[in-house]
C-alpha cells in the first residue's frame, strides 16, 4: 500500500504544477519573456539531484549577498544561453526554462515572481543558484551556488 501512496501521491503533485504552469508561463510574458516548462519526468529528476546534493532549505545560508541580484545571475549564467528557473516549493511549483539574459534583465521583478525564492539550475544542470529572499527585510537576499551530482 505504501508504494501505492507514493505513486498516487507523485501523481497528485505533478497534476498539481502542470495546473499551474499556464500562471508562472503568463507572469514571465507579461514581462516580455518566453518561458518553457519543463517535462514532468524532467522536473522529478532535478528534483532528485536537488535533494542528492545535501542543499536543504535552512537558516545555513551564507550571509545576505552585498551585490545586486543581476550580478549574482550573470556570474552563474555567464556561459549558458538558456536557464532552468523554479520556486523554492519544487515539489509544487513548475520548472521553467528561460533565456539567461531575460532572467537577468528581470532581476528586479524575481521577489515577486518568487516570493520566497527561487532556485536556478545551468545547463546542462551541473550546478544551481539557490536565492532566498527575506520576508522580514527586503532588501536581503541570500545566494549560495551548490553544486549537483550526475543524473546518470
Amino acid at each position: 500500500m505504501g508504494e501505492n501512496r507514493q505513486r498516487l501521491d507523485e501523481l497528485l503533485r505533478r497534476r498539481r504544477r502542470a495546473a499551474l504552469v499556464p500562471k508562472a508561463v503568463e507572469a514571465w510574458a507579461a514581462l516580455g519573456v518566453a518561458a518553457s516548462p519543463l517535462s514532468a519526468d524532467r522536473q522529478a529528476d532535478l528534483i532528485a539531484r536537488l535533494r542528492a546534493s545535501g542543499r536543504h532549505r535552512s537558516g545555513a545560508l551564507p550571509e545576505a549577498s552585498s551585490r545586486h541580484l543581476s550580478k549574482d545571475i550573470d556570474d552563474f549564467a555567464w556561459l549558458s544561453d538558456l536557464l532552468i528557473v523554479i520556486g523554492w516549493d519544487v515539489d509544487e511549483e513548475p520548472a521553467l526554462l528561460l533565456p539567461a539574459e531575460a532572467i537577468s534583465r528581470c532581476a528586479t521583478h524575481l521577489r515577486s515572481l518568487y516570493p520566497d525564492g527561487f532556485l536556478m539550475l545551468d545547463q546542462p544542470a551541473t550546478s544551481a543558484l539557490v536565492v532566498d529572499f527575506d520576508e522580514d527585510h527586503f532588501s536581503a537576499v541570500y545566494v549560495d551556488r551548490v553544486p549537483l551530482l550526475s543524473g546518470e
